[in-house]
């Protein structure tokens, strides 16, 4: 087996991973005129605040949607087959549809008067106030979307660790009398424990780097009330132009970050985290009914907000400003989507090319390195890529941002096809290595037996024997790239140019925000703006969500 495929893989997450996160604590070091500055930079009280928002957004987020998910993933778990893919796939729309075009949908939705909120205020006979827009309030706001937006992956992870479960214990504890209820409290949760902590984990690392939402939703405000400290280093970059303390903040919240990251290395490594819990006795009609219930609340709750996209945005404007709202569909009209997608002809050109690329540089790099790390048991290089994987963005951006300026890469589609990979390699590295490890030897023996060499196997033999991982890892890392906000809001200026060799390099999910940041808000334009965001990727989920459902393990995550 090559050595040197694993090389590459190494080199590339040093490179654009592991050199950039020291980097940043390199370039903080001990300077007490930066730290000062955070405190005089802004209100007195503000830097405290983030970080309070911060923690509070990623463990309330991470807490409410894993507790939603296990729900959803035990009335899905318990129903006949037939019916377990359909339903997963409802519940996964959400994970389809990118954060900036789902917060910006949301952000109608919120309003009092003239948004579905209208409706659940006057049930509830609550005060007329947008969340949004209220100190104290706003980060509730940004928490709520955060919740919607990661539910469906949380299930994702769940519902694969339920389909570990041997069928043989659900045969034996039906043979014992016991029922649904002590079924899944008494013998499931306890043996799929270690799955649940797992998907808590990564929703909380992921909230704690989040930008996109509190960005686009509040942009921090009212004043500071729900700045978190990714929008903080985004401030301090691009408005404050203070460096040095725009990597101070990075720095702190890479080291907030690591902790969980640890625990998410521990539990990865160990071998079971077995949990006894009580084993609940409820009737089987009262637990269904139960179940039932909270399953079609939640479904209500993820799927609204897309059908709520898509009545704005194919309707005339005239609609939009109503009391009570209209939540119908009245009149059809294509006029705001046409427009929306002729305008972002350049971004989704950037979009195309940057994805497929660092797509495709991503499996390349992660594919034959994984294999030689799941067949060698190569765990140190595996413990790396988790570790990476799990930092949120502004750990690594100051020095790439000096990188793409020093070497004149600012602004152009190469720097964000060699940076934005270190999302999608680690993530792409991570599967793979589980997608091997359970592939058994007898290939690549008798392969070698054969005379075959390394080389030959890996893309003669295996990689054809497991060609849906690669198509299906290719794919999700298009998808995640075609999500990106934060590297290409730093990275680039001006929309691509249409000229050779190509300049400007924004992305749809700038074109995006560009509706919601103008002084006049026309919700038709920013919903149909969302819905190209959108679409794409909405195709491009569904042909491989299937996939992950039948069994792909998104995590390689095991009971």
């Amino acid at each position: 087996m090559r050595q040197f495929w694993i090389g590459p893989y190494i080199a590339y997450i040093v490179a654009f991973g592991l050199l950039p996160l020291l980097l940043t604590f390199y370039l903080v070091g001990f300077n007490p005129s930066a730290v000062e500055s955070l405190f005089l930079d802004f209100p007195p009280g503000t830097f405290q605040l983030a970080l309070y928002n911060t923690l509070l957004f990623a463990s309330a987020t991470a807490l409410i949607s894993t507790l939603l998910a296990l729900i959803l993933a035990i009335r899905v778990d318990s129903l006949p087959r037939r019916w377990q893919i359909p339903l997963s796939l409802l519940i996964l729309v959400p994970y389809t549809i990118p954060f900036t075009a789902s917060t910006m949908v949301w952000y109608t939705i919120f309003d009092p008067l003239y948004g579905p909120a209208y409706y659940l205020i006057k049930l509830l006979r609550l005060p007329m106030l947008n969340l949004t827009t209220v100190p104290g309030l706003s980060i509730w706001a940004v928490t709520i979307v955060g919740i919607w937006g990661s539910v469906s992956f949380a299930y994702l992870v769940i519902i694969g660790g339920l389909k570990t479960v041997n069928k043989e214990l659900r045969e034996v504890a039906q043979i014992d009398g016991a029922s649904m209820s002590q079924y899944y409290f008494g013998v499931v949760l306890p043996y799929v424990f270690k799955v649940v902590v797992t998907a808590f984990l990564i929703t909380f690392i992921l909230q704690l780097g989040d930008f996109d939402i509190p960005f686009i939703l509040t942009q921090g405000g009212p004043g500071y009330s729900s700045t978190t400290l990714p929008l903080m280093v985004y401030d301090l970059l691009y408005f404050m132009g203070d460096l040095k303390a725009g990597e101070t903040v990075a720095a702190l919240l890479a080291a907030i970050a690591t902790a969980p990251a640890l625990a998410l290395l521990y539990v990865m490594r160990a071998g079971g985290l077995y949990v006894r819990m009580p084993a609940l006795k409820i009737p089987d009609k009262v637990f269904n009914a139960a179940l039932w219930i909270f399953f079609a609340a939640i479904l209500a709750f993820l799927l609204f907000p897309v059908y709520w996209m898509f009545l704005i945005a194919f309707r005339p404007d005239q609609y939009d400003f109503i009391t009570p709202p209209i939540i119908y569909p009245t009149v059809f009209t294509a006029k705001y989507f046409l427009d929306a997608l002729a305008r972002s002809t350049p971004y989704v050109v950037t979009n195309v090319v940057v994805g497929a690329a660092a797509a495709a540089l991503s499996v390349l790099l992660a594919g034959p390195a994984a294999y030689l790390m799941a067949k060698r048991n190569r765990l140190g290089p595996l413990l790396l890529t988790i570790y990476l994987y799990a930092l949120p963005p502004t750990s690594f951006i100051f020095p790439i941002y000096l990188f793409a300026v020093w070497s004149n890469l600012l602004n152009t589609w190469w720097i964000l096809i060699l940076s934005t990979p270190i999302f999608t390699a680690t993530l792409s590295a991570w599967v793979f290595f589980n997608v091997f490890r359970d592939l058994p030897n007898e290939y690549h023996e008798m392969a070698e037996v054969e005379g075959a060499g390394s080389t030959r196997i890996l893309f003669r033999i295996i990689a054809p024997i497991t060609r849906s991982a690669w198509f299906t890892l290719f794919t999700l890392s298009f998808i995640v790239n075609w999500h990106l906000l934060f590297y290409p809001i730093v990275l680039t200026q001006t929309p691509y140019q249409f000229n050779f060799p190509p300049t400007g390099a924004q992305t749809v999910t700038i074109f995006a925000i560009e509706s919601i940041m103008s002084t006049s808000v026309d919700w038709s334009t920013l919903a149909a703006s969302a819905l190209v965001v959108a679409l794409p990727v909405l195709v491009l989920s569904y042909l491989i969500l299937g996939r992950m459902l039948e069994g792909f393990n998104i995590g390689g995550l095991k009971g």
